[in-house]
């Protein structure tokens, strides 16, 4: 497993973390291990269109029809 060293934090985010860590009846470096893997959990904007681009490869829509249908969908609605 590696280990990871973060500089520079101010004593009042540490203290922070620290009280946050002990609410959570978590030790600090598992409620940093925690914080770190929901992050890694949450999809970049760069992700988000890699993966949407992807998905529409060879299915015939194009950015074209999804404007027309939230348009359509739009109008729908008022």
């Amino acid at each position: 497993m590696a280990t990871v060293e973060v500089h520079d934090l101010s004593d009042a985010l540490v203290a922070k973390l620290r009280e946050r860590a002990e609410r959570s009846h978590q030790s600090f470096d598992a409620y940093l291990r925690s914080i770190f893997e929901r992050a890694s959990q949450v999809i970049s904007v760069e992700e988000a269109i890699a993966r949407g681009r992807e998905i529409s490869k060879g299915s015939g829509v194009t950015a074209d029809d999804v404007v027309a249908a939230l348009e359509e969908s739009r109008a729908a609605r008022e």
